[in-house]
């Protein structure tokens, strides 16, 4: 079967809109993640700066007494524009007690 001329068209359209786009981008940004009182649950809070909202997601590891001595907790929402320190969640370990912060990193997709 031949690519008709509209198909090819739309294709090339595509294509198009994508380069000009630009490729995603990730850019770290401000973050906390603080182990509550309980010692099971977890809040972690973003800051995206730019002048738009963005994709961002967060990762905290957590040396635990279970699991080979560490565990994960992620989040991941949009972030509007400038804002400062926002809640992106709470989270619970499982059961398991966090005894400290052993690495994170947040970041934001831009464009």
């Amino acid at each position: 079967m031949g690519w008709t001329l509209g198909c090819l068209r739309t294709i090339a359209f595509a294509a198009a809109a994508c380069l000009a786009a630009g490729p995603a981008v990730a850019e770290s940004v401000p973050f906390t993640c603080t182990i509550l009182e309980d010692s099971m649950s977890v809040r972690i809070t973003v800051s995206n700066p730019a002048g738009t909202a963005r994709s961002c997601l967060v990762s905290c590891r957590f040396a635990t007494p279970h699991w080979g001595g560490e565990s994960q907790i992620m989040c991941a929402h949009m972030v509007p524009a400038r804002a400062k320190d926002i809640e992106m969640c709470t989270k619970t370990s499982g059961g398991v007690k966090l005894l400290k912060e052993t690495h994170g990193s947040a970041d934001c997709i831009r464009r």
